[in-house]
């Protein structure tokens, strides 16, 4: 328990600091919006994909196989029940922006950026992003029909949405997960020159993250996001609560340890990015979702370790 403790608070004081550097990189005029989106592109159409295919480059086990597929099917269950728990608790929120903007921040969390790594660490570099590539794939599909649905909704009343098929379907993530795990199936091996080129790519991905998140940082306003006392609580909601109840459920029921744990785990992270990124798209309150994404994270450097450790304190 202590050397998964250790080994996560260092990894997050390590992505932390990397984070420290994209503040400072804003501060000094070196990245700027534009920069930013398009380092973002970059993350999310190169790097990410490339580490997700070399993940899968290990030999065939049915016995991963199975554990993926229950992932997958651990993630689908997650992301259903938090939508509902997410609208429950957040009924109370009278603005109807503010309300779906802490609705899209709970559901969607930042499983690429920091799940990825928090998982590397555990699990190792492969299998680790083996399981978050499973547990991502039922996120890709709902963040582009139930996310897109919420946060282009404009009044309460029921509205229809013109669902983007390609972005569900042909997304760089969705893809290569795809093709990873076909390779992975089908024992189709890259050529040692090739998976080095990949390997060296895509591990740019993790420190490009928190350059970009910090960049994002900077353009939030803390006073003005630490006055409204909504904040708080959906901190709790987001970072604590729903990891905690999501492993206390798990262990009672006696869903396999492996699955009460990354499924915990991974509801422990932070906001995604792409939260704020569809608030823009589709002309919600991207500042305030901007604004959870970062608070959030900043949090999150603290609430991960403390999370980790009593998932560790429960399961054994």
């Amino acid at each position: 328990m202590d050397g998964n403790m250790f080994l996560v608070g260092e990894r997050v004081i390590t992505l932390a600091l990397i984070l420290l550097a994209g503040v400072y990189a804003r501060k000094i005029n070196i990245l700027d919006d534009a920069t930013t989106k398009k380092f973002s592109a970059f993350l999310v159409n190169i790097t990410q994909p490339l580490m997700i295919i070399a993940s899968f480059q290990m030999e065939f086990d049915i016995d991963r196989l199975r554990e993926g597929a229950w992932i997958f099917v651990v993630s689908a269950v997650i992301h259903l029940l938090v939508a509902a728990i997410a609208w429950l608790l957040f009924k109370p929120v009278r603005n109807f922006e503010t309300r779906k903007i802490y609705q899209m921040g709970t559901i969607f969390a930042n499983i690429g950026f920091l799940g990825f790594p928090v998982l590397s660490v555990i699990f190792g570099y492969e299998l680790g992003i083996f399981y978050g590539v499973f547990y991502t794939m039922f996120f890709n599909f709902f963040v582009w029909t139930y996310g897109v649905y919420l946060i282009s909704k404009k009044s309460e009343a029921k509205n229809k949405v013109k669902l983007p098929l390609r972005k569900i379907f042909l997304n760089a993530n969705m893809i290569s997960s795809v093709a990873g795990i076909l390779m992975f199936v089908l024992r189709i091996r890259i050529p040692t020159v090739l998976l080095d080129s990949v390997q060296l790519v895509g591990d740019m991905t993790f420190p490009l993250a928190m350059i970009i998140i910090g960049s994002l940082i900077c353009t939030i306003k803390f006073k003005e996001v630490f006055a409204d006392k909504r904040i708080y609580y959906f901190l709790f909601v987001k970072l604590l609560l729903l990891p905690v109840v999501m492993l206390l459920i798990g262990a009672m029921l006696n869903i396999p340890s492996l699955f009460v744990y990354i499924g915990a785990l991974m509801l422990a992270m932070p906001s995604g990015a792409l939260v704020a990124i569809l608030a823009e798209t589709y002309e919600s309150d991207a500042k305030a979702a901007a604004a959870n994404v970062g608070i959030s994270t900043l949090f999150s450097i603290i609430t991960i370790p403390a999370v980790l450790w009593i998932i560790e304190l429960v399961l054994g």
